[in-house]
């Protein structure tokens, strides 16, 4: 990360393109939230989502994907909570979000959309729409468009950008990537047509460029045009960087004056949202192809993105001409105060995103509501607001780790005078163990800015301090607040008390040393984490678990990331199996009602879940006047759960 006090000047420098001035060259590229109401309107919270990142200082801020056609908001279960500008009905809330966007000091653009055969239909009898019958992965066979269609669907993006122009955007961004319609024709993977729309290099990009001579046409000559496609889509038979190269001039002879260089599919998360551990930035390589072919032709900027909102690594890549902007979006989602705080020369105070995953997609994926696991506000802006408190009081909190510093930051902003114990030497508690296993080392930052934050808040941290009940009634605080986490599961099986068994925890923090080899009871994140980690170590390592997958109990692209990690071991795995009896040497296991020993074994691990610690608010009933209990303390989860039960408490008391 960039030293405290020094500046990435190209980043944080002005840029021009076309009628648009932009302030500095750090962009929010456009993040699906679902913060539109169900019918496509403006909400006030998807205005003040955005509106934050505009006063963070952010350059260019490009409204996610709205709908160009009816058809594929209407009748796409995918699109619920979408935007829309299929109709010159929303101009008026589009209105509302530019107005407020310029107030903050940002230029907007709005992105233009159309899913493809990536809508999941409400109708089984209305099929999605594709350049070909090409279905993508776990998907419906599409409709191959018809000719009239094409043409019906050309004028609807000119129509779109028409009104996105009215309604007072800077700029217009067109999604042509990520395996979405304008990229089905574009790419070999889907077009198999044999029409003028289809067959060579040209005729595929027939499509994409006639949009973008209809669209210029629709807003003027002045009116910036953004075109976003995917420099690499990462499929068997997609495009690779050489051919992104070969139609980037093609894109700006047709009227593009800006190109938005993204990676991989819809279906390939875990490009297009690189999990933690991946590369850094992973799309600049293809991005800095394209940005060769378009200097060599007729030159605009070039935007890069995919992890890159480290800013010495971001500035590298504008120093070495292989990008002109910067596009940052999770890490705007964590912090979207990030440019202003990288201008005061203050890295040390960004709250870096640590590419989790869980709240920006992952929920979202499951169904759930937009939110990020570092900062509780995102999506809920005016919702979760820190506002003072009525009368201050004395609080105390017993637990540092992630729903204890969360709750102490939030109940000291708010005026309340704040301690905080933690009992061992370092604060982070379970979150701090989850950073040590392999591709996990991003989650140090977030512990050392919250570390930071709690000073700044004026929390006053006592660590290596167990709070005991007798000091809790010496100290007499008007509000405890039992954060102090859980312990790892010790199940009532025969041998569980042998010398040789240790805890996953243990072996992670390095405080228990094992043999060669090792059996690891429980395949969920933490056994399968611990499991790697052995394997790097050199042991011969063993899960066994009692369901039928691993890791279950993960999000969808931390356990791809993690599963894929652990294909690459001599991890031996076996699923459906239950730990029944452990012996000096070996294990007894149950596995389809049949009983087996596994040995030898130097070791068994137990990642066997976890069990709230909360013993100090039972004790102390009574004796404060007000006592809570948040996080693992109430109820075992995950570090997104724990952090929010801390922000959510510490605004209530």
């Amino acid at each position: 990360m960039t030293d405290q006090g020094r500046k990435p000047e190209i980043l944080l420098s002005p840029l021009t393109i076309k009628s648009m001035e932009l302030r500095n060259r750090i962009v929010l590229p456009p993040m699906t939230t679902m913060l539109a109401a169900a019918d496509g309107e403006i909400t006030d919270r998807y205005i003040d989502f955005y509106v934050a990142r505009a006063r963070g200082g952010t350059g260019l801020i490009t409204a996610e994907a709205a709908d160009v056609h009816p058809y594929t908001h209407n009748l796409s279960l995918g699109d619920r909570g979408f935007s829309a500008i299929y109709d010159d009905r929303f101009i008026p809330g589009l209105r509302r979000l530019t107005d407020a966007m310029h107030e903050a000091g940002a230029k907007t653009s709005l992105q233009l959309h159309h899913n493809g055969n990536a809508m999941i239909m409400l109708d089984p009898e209305q099929p999605p729409l594709s350049s070909s019958t090409v279905a993508h992965p776990g998907g419906s066979e599409p409709r191959a468009l018809t000719r009239e269609e094409i043409e019906e669907l050309i004028e609807a993006f000119a129509s779109a950008a028409r009104r996105a122009a009215e309604a007072g955007f800077d700029a217009v961004d067109i999604h042509g990537g990520h395996g979405y319609l304008i990229a089905q024709f574009m790419s070999a993977y889907f077009n198999r047509r044999t029409d003028e729309y289809g067959g060579d290099l040209r005729g595929r990009m027939r499509f994409p460029t006639e949009v973008l001579r209809a669209v210029r046409k629709a807003v003027g000559e002045d009116f910036p045009i953004i075109f976003r496609f995917s420099g690499e889509e990462r499929v068997p038979g997609g495009r690779d960087p050489e051919e992104s190269a070969a139609i980037a001039p093609l894109l700006v002879e047709a009227g593009a004056d800006c190109l938005s260089i993204t990676t991989g599919m819809h279906f390939t998360l875990e490009y297009t949202v690189a999990p933690m551990g991946s590369p850094r930035g992973l799309n600049v390589d293809a991005t800095a192809k394209v940005k060769a072919a378009v200097k060599a032709a007729v030159d605009v900027p070039v935007m890069a993105v995919g992890r890159l909102n480290d800013p010495e690594l971001a500035e590298s890549v504008l120093r070495d001409g292989k990008a002109d902007l910067i596009g940052i979006g999770r890490g705007l989602i964590a912090d979207p105060e990030l440019p202003n705080k990288l201008a005061a020369g203050r890295p040390d105070k960004v709250r870096w995103c640590i590419a989790c995953n869980q709240g920006c997609i992952g929920s979202m994926v499951l169904g759930g509501a937009f939110n990020c696991l570092v900062n509780t506000e995102a999506g809920r802006e005016a919702e979760m607001a820190i506002a003072p408190a009525p009368v201050g009081r004395r609080v105390v909190v017993a637990g540092g780790g992630p729903a204890g510093m969360e709750a102490a930051r939030v109940a000291a902003l708010r005026g309340h005078e704040v301690t905080l114990y933690e009992k061992r030497e370092r604060l982070g508690g379970q979150f701090y163990l989850a950073a040590l296993p392999p591709r996990k080392g991003e989650i140090e930052p977030y512990l050392a800015y919250m570390e930071g934050a709690l000073a700044d808040a004026g929390v006053t941290v006592v660590k290596s301090e167990a709070l005991t009940v007798e000091a809790v009634r010496k100290i007499q605080p008007d509000v405890l607040i039992v954060a102090a986490g859980s312990k790892p599961l010790v199940p009532d099986i025969p041998g569980i008390d042998s010398e040789h068994v240790v805890t996953a925890q243990a072996v992670v923090a390095g405080a228990a040393i094992v043999g060669e080899r090792v059996l690891v009871a429980g395949g969920g994140q933490v056994g399968c984490e611990t499991a790697e980690l052995l394997d790097r170590q050199g042991k011969k390592v063993t899960i066994i678990e009692m369901r039928d997958e691993l890791a279950a109990d993960e999000t969808m692209l931390p356990r791809a990331a993690l599963l894929r990690g652990l294909e690459e071991t001599n991890v031996e795995v076996r699923t459906s199996t239950e730990l029944v009896e452990i012996a000096l040497g070996g294990v007894d296991v149950e596995r389809e009602g049949k009983r087996e020993t596994v040995s030898p074994i130097d070791n068994v691990v137990l990642a066997l879940g976890v069990v709230s610690v909360d013993d100090l608010a039972s004790q102390l009933e009574g004796a404060v006047p007000e006592i809570h209990v948040i996080g693992d303390a109430d109820t075992p989860s995950n570090a997104m759960a724990a952090i929010l039960s801390g922000a959510e408490l510490a605004r209530q008391i």
